[in-house]
């Protein structure tokens, strides 16, 4: 295979044309596929096909090159013209679904992929995970994640499906599988460093982060030159509220990596969350002189300096946050707050409007917008924004504080009837009102409500 592929390149290059047999065609445009060189393997199996023009190994290769050059029709030219030849080749069905599937005709597609598995044979485990493929190449995982839970349910030892699957998995969200998948890969090939540090992803994202350092380790073992596994140890540590440890890890990884601004700017919000300000600093200004243009770093100085009350600082390094980066709700929120520490309700209000512009459904926007309107005893107008934010926003926590602003403005038959919607929709926010609102635990009516509901309940 080699001298043949060196025989072709050395032809390509002269502008000349070489024989080769059909198999020696196959593999060079195999070779070319897989270098990603499309072009070179488009030539070479248009050769192979002009040299041998009923070779049905070399159409199919063409049509796979087509494929990959997302020229379904011609593509499907050719696999046609095999089809005749070669009805019970799976492959030929196979590569026609994914063309119908990449031109939208789904119902072509599923009868294409149907007459793949039923010429299948021993191989329809296989069938059936290319067919998943094809439908990740279509953005359609749910569809492409059945094909590979199916294809595994042949082969429990599959492993592209077991990869697969653990990835997808976590893409959607479902971390507990993914969790199970990458286990079960790692019983068949414990020492694949790549599978142990996803699997670790999926347990931090699953907010497991004893077990995601446990895979990160493991990786890190497996790689001792991975230091992404190091970064993500840190991360978890971070996440269990382990600064030092964290620290430590970041700063480790570093050592690798000193102009990863991301990492610096991590070791600064660590200081801060121990109340380590200066070091907070610090750190998070070295992230500024990495990057100019790091929003998190910037944010993080305004948030020191929110700390330590310097209003009119914190402010400026917000600002200077969301002009990196004015999409973030969190960055409005924070200023609308560092406005009303500094007396400034009006500002703070147009933060807040901008926040809800961007994400309506954070309640802690409306949340916010009711403290400062209490903070300067505009009761209405407290009322008038959380009734908005309800419009928009069905959180449990958004209830409770209404009903304490109605019971605060004596209206107690809305606030009771709001009290029963909060409580059917989340119980176990019930505290929540005795916080923020300690007069409601002294309403005897509310309080029997309460019990009522909590028997009614069995709660």
């Amino acid at each position: 295979m080699g001298e043949a592929l060196s025989r072709f390149k050395r032809s390509l290059a002269l502008g000349r044309k070489s024989y080769f047999d059909v198999s020696e065609f196959e593999g060079i445009v195999e070779f070319l596929l897989d270098e990603g060189d499309i072009n070179a393997s488009e030539i070479a199996a248009r050769q192979g096909i002009q040299i041998h023009p009923g070779a049905v190994p070399l159409q199919l290769k063409y049509a796979q090159v087509l494929l990959s050059k997302e020229k379904y029709q011609n593509a499907l030219k050719y696999l046609h013209l095999a089809e005749q030849v070669e009805i019970a080749n799976p492959d030929v069905h196979l590569m026609k679904g994914s063309a119908w599937l990449m031109l939208g005709d789904e119902y072509e597609a599923e009868k294409a992929f149907g007459k793949a598995l039923e010429h299948a044979g021993s191989e329809k485990d296989d069938i059936l995970y290319h067919i998943g493929s094809a439908y990740v190449q279509a953005s359609e995982i749910k569809i492409a994640i059945n094909y590979f839970e199916q294809s595994l349910q042949l082969n429990p030892e599959n492993e592209m499906a077991l990869y697969d699957l653990g990835f997808f998995s976590d893409q959607e969200g479902d971390y507990l599988k993914s969790i199970d998948y990458y286990n079960r890969y790692l019983d068949i090939d414990p020492f694949n460093f790549s599978i142990w540090f996803n699997l670790g992803i999926s347990y931090n994202k699953a907010g497991n982060f004893e077990k995601a350092i446990e895979a990160f380790e493991f990786a890190l073992v497996l790689n001792e030159e991975f230091d992404q596994s190091l970064f993500n140890i840190g991360n978890a540590y971070a996440n269990l509220g382990k600064y030092r440890e964290a620290i430590s890890k970041y700063t480790e990884y570093l050592e690798f990596d000193p102009e990863n601004d991301d990492g610096w700017c991590y070791i600064g919000e660590c200081y801060l969350n121990l109340d380590e300000h200066t070091q907070a600093e610090y750190y998070y200004q070295k992230a500024i002189k990495l990057n100019k243009e790091n929003d998190s770093a910037w944010f993080g100085v305004g948030l020191v300096m929110w700390v330590e009350k310097k209003w009119t600082e914190s402010i400026i390094f917000i600002k200077k946050a969301l002009e990196i980066d004015n999409s973030n709700s969190e960055y409005w929120i924070t200023l609308a707050k560092v406005y009303n520490d500094g007396n400034r309700p009006k500002d703070a209000e147009d933060a807040l409007a901008k926040a809800a512009e961007l994400e309506a459904d954070n309640a802690e926007i409306w949340l916010t917008w009711v403290d400062i309107f209490l903070k300067f005893g505009e009761l209405k107008n407290a009322l008038r924004v959380l009734k908005s934010g309800l419009e928009k926003n069905d959180d449990s926590l958004l209830k409770y504080r209404m009903v304490s602003l109605l019971l605060e403005s004596k209206h107690e038959k809305d606030a009771f009837a709001m009290l029963q919607k909060a409580m059917k929709q989340e119980f176990i926010q019930i505290n929540y009102l005795f916080d923020i609102y300690p007069k409601a635990l002294k309403n005897k009516r509310l309080q029997k409500l309460v019990d009522d509901f909590r028997e009614e309940n069995n709660l």
